[in-house]
């Protein structure tokens, strides 16, 4: 007669004499393992007991690095990295593929926050994900000798790439490779795309450095605001400035209009103005950079627009030197 403590309490299977005689409960490890710990569980390639460590399998198979994944889960990261070195890597991420080419990424590590097989695909996959038109980009012969034609005509790389929305990756390749076939000459109806600042440094009249600006500043106020060329040192007090438009300008201070200054350093920009039986003084500081202001080899003075005026404190100056075209 078969009693219910001859019996193994896990899979109900008969003890035999020994194991009855040592007053055994199962009927074999593999049983006392499947009570004490849980049964097997399927997890992609991997059979494990632990439910702890599917958990962390699958935060890391959704991006999460081991330590994120052990603080999420507040455990320590060594038991998940121990996790990881006993059951391996590759059959862990045996399922995942780079995100941009589809190759299977078994084999890598660490693949724990990896979704592409190579720097190569991850610098592609940023790449097309800000430049959504990836069509746009793709080779195509008309624009690469238009890009070698702005170039020889006088066209700097980044120029050439914001005139043709391309990528300046692509134009200076092109110039790498191409550009060395042609002098290049300045064509003077190339030399009008290139940057307002670069044009208004070789402006050599008040009409052009007018004409310049009017071209990049937008529709606005009409009223005028005269620019004294050149730099002036001092702390730029009224009675200073006044002076400067009174014994330089041979004008009268006090006639109502704006005039604006520019420190030596060209980081601070003052303005004065009559109104109301006093002087309007204001001081326009730049904490980074420097303002664009003309030389005063253009003239003494350049009368501009307020919208104009606006436009021209928000270029920035390049002290970069530029390259000579013969």
């Amino acid at each position: 007669m078969v009693t219910e403590e001859s019996k193994c309490i896990n899979c109900g299977k008969e003890l035999n004499p020994r194991q009855k005689w040592c007053g055994g409960k199962y009927c074999s490890r593999r049983c006392y393992t499947d009570t004490r710990w849980g049964k097997p569980i399927r997890f992609g390639k991997i059979l494990t007991r632990s439910k702890a460590f599917i958990e962390a399998a699958k935060l890391c198979q959704s991006g999460l690095t081991q330590a994120q994944a052990a603080r999420l889960m507040g455990i320590c990261p060594h038991t998940v990295s121990d996790w990881f070195q006993h059951y391996g890597v590759e059959k862990i991420f045996s399922d995942r593929v780079c995100e941009y080419c589809g190759k299977s990424l078994a084999g890598m590590k660490p693949l724990s926050n990896r979704k592409y097989c190579s720097k190569s695909c991850g610098r592609k996959a940023i790449y097309y994900k800000n430049h959504p038109d990836s069509g746009r980009m793709k080779f195509d012969p008309e624009v690469r000798a238009k890009a070698l034609e702005l170039y020889w005509g006088g066209l700097e790389g980044t120029a050439i790439a914001k005139h043709l929305s391309i990528a300046e990756g692509t134009v200076y390749s092109w110039i790498h490779d191409f550009g060395h076939l042609r002098k290049r000459e300045r064509i003077p109806e190339i030399m009008a795309l290139r940057p307002i600042k670069e044009r208004l440094k070789e402006a050599n009249s008040q009409e052009e450095w007018n004409r310049i600006l009017r071209e990049g500043a937008v529709d606005g106020e009409t009223s005028l605001i005269h620019l004294v060329c050149g730099t002036f040192e001092g702390k730029g007090e009224i009675n200073h400035l006044a002076s400067i438009v009174s014994d330089i300008l041979k004008q009268d201070p006090r006639n109502g209009e704006t005039y604006a200054f520019c420190s030596i350093l060209y980081n601070q920009i003052s303005t004065i103005c009559w109104q109301l039986g006093a002087f309007r003084y204001t001081k326009l500081p730049k904490k980074r950079g420097e303002y664009f202001w003309p030389e005063r080899t253009v003239g003494l003075q350049i009368e501009v627009r307020k919208n104009e005026f606006e436009y021209l404190l928000s270029l920035q100056k390049n002290n970069s030197r530029s390259v000579d075209i013969t």
